[in-house]
């Protein structure tokens, strides 16, 4: 499933028995973002309590951590985490800062606080798709090209490159994965034609 990301930066404040919870989303591509919130974080709010945070990178949200900063196990970072995968999103750090009121909360007011604060700043933000780069090379002979080009017309898709040789000609092609792959149904069918994706692996019909 193709995830989602955060087109800006976002915030939200929660509030339970004079505890505050300052929830922030950024979108970010690297662990070396995420720690540059979260040390910024620490040093505009020098004064809270807790740092707690979720974040998840790639395509597939394959990376991830949570963190619960010194609250009980599983009361914080899993309940943000929890609010980033309900919206299905990926390349994204969530950092919710607890200035202490006095009063205990106790785990299940933990776990609701830290969620909630998350969920309040994504329910506010502009999600959108996680675009997905992809290239692909498709080569084939002249006797096929007229075919090709019919193909590329027919979907509106421009290659960036056109290399034409003394028998073959190679069209390359950089988009979203979703672009890439009707390209390729299409072209599939077309016989002599190869399809040589980012991979390298090449595929002839």
């Amino acid at each position: 499933m193709r995830k989602n990301i955060l087109n800006s930066p976002q915030t939200a404040i929660y509030k339970d028995k004079g505890s505050k919870f300052l929830a922030f989303a950024w979108p970010v591509k690297s662990e070396e973002e995420i720690r540059m919130h979260i040390d910024q974080l620490k040093k505009e709010h020098f004064g809270a309590r807790h740092w707690c945070y979720a974040w998840r990178l790639g395509e597939t949200g394959e990376n991830y951590r949570a963190n619960d900063d010194g609250e009980p196990a599983g009361s914080a970072g899993r309940p943000i985490l929890a609010a980033l995968d309900a919206q299905t999103l990926s390349d994204i750090i969530v950092v919710v800062v607890r200035y202490f009121g006095g009063t205990l909360l106790g785990v299940r007011g933990l776990i609701n606080a830290y969620g909630g604060a998350a969920e309040m700043a994504l329910v506010q933000a502009e999600i959108v798709p996680m675009p997905i780069p992809r290239s692909l090379v498709v080569q084939m002979g002249f006797e096929q090209l007229a075919e090709v080009q019919k193909v590329v017309n027919d979907i509106q898709f421009k290659p960036t490159t056109v290399d034409y040789g003394e028998s073959t000609v190679q069209m390359y092609f950089e988009a979203d994965i979703d672009r890439i792959e009707q390209l390729t149904d299409r072209l599939h069918r077309i016989y002599g034609v190869n399809l040589k994706p980012e991979t390298d692996e090449l595929a002839e019909n």
